[in-house]
């Protein structure tokens, strides 16, 4: 049966600014979301709100219900699993978090950094050697596999984008939440990040969502949109429902064209 990673009317503010107003929205089992808007609309707090994991300084109104999970043949049933009551290894189990910008205080190996995707599935915290091979397919899936051995310190902006990536999908969740994956990533890997994504999400059944800069890029891949306007509610649909220049213009403020224009795509 089909599942959904939602928030109802939910509200949030850091100290006292308001960031978010009566937000809803609901993330597919099996489908690939994009989360796009301007800077300082909310993209991270609310990916950080439907993961269950926030800041001490925000502050969240919950409306009428979530994060949780809920079955989306009857997406009016409320009384849904609540993350936040979950202990934290069940509640990584079921919703994985890739965050903006991360740092690494200790040296990890690259193949060290993908294996803490298994944590959550580990009995004691001790990885098994299936665990271990899941690391290496999801490097290898990342395409990935030479920098398995090096350090997390020696690597590129990007390079390390790309490790971050590959602990997450290694996570095996039931959504995974990336907030700006394709930051730092050069433009021939982009889509073809974009493309895998759709397709973990097609054939796994894993429902993604990804807060993305590029509209554009966004529109080529995934199923559904979420464009989000500074303090209002989010506009939620289908692809080709809600790209339009109408929702472009109350999301950013500024009138857009469409453009007829060469499309180059890498054959990786």
């Amino acid at each position: 049966m089909s599942k959904q990673l939602f928030v109802n009317g939910i509200s949030a503010c850091y100290n006292k600014k308001m960031v978010l107003k009566n937000v809803s929205v609901c993330v597919a089992a099996g489908e690939l979301s994009c989360l796009c808007g301007p800077n300082g609309c909310g993209k991270s707090t609310l990916l950080s709100v439907l993961a269950g994991v926030q800041d001490e300084t925000l502050s969240v109104l919950n409306g009428t219900g979530g994060p949780g999970i809920k079955e989306a043949v009857n997406p009016d049933k409320i009384n849904a699993l609540g993350l936040k009551k979950l202990p934290r290894k069940k509640a990584a189990q079921i919703v994985s978090f890739m965050q903006q910008s991360e740092y690494s205080t200790w040296d990890f190996s690259v193949r060290e950094l993908v294996l803490q995707g298994r944590f959550c599935h580990t009995k004691n915290g001790f990885y098994t050697q299936a665990d271990e091979q899941l690391a290496d397919q999801a490097l290898a899936e990342l395409q990935i596999s030479n920098l398995a051995d090096k350090s997390v310190h020696s690597l590129s902006g990007g390079e390390f984008q790309k490790a971050r990536i590959a602990r997450a999908i290694c996570q095996q969740s039931n959504f995974i939440l990336l907030d700006e994956p394709a930051a730092n990533l050069d433009f021939v890997y982009e889509p073809w990040l974009m493309k895998k994504l759709a397709v973990l999400a097609h054939e796994k059944g894993t429902g993604i969502l990804v807060s993305i800069h590029d509209v554009n890029l966004a529109a080529s891949y995934a199923d559904n949109l979420i464009l989000l306007p500074l303090l209002q509610q989010p506009i939620c649909g289908k692809i080709k429902d809600i790209l339009t220049k109408e929702n472009l213009k109350l999301t950013y403020g500024m009138e857009f064209e469409c453009q007829k224009v060469n499309y180059f795509q890498s054959s990786l």
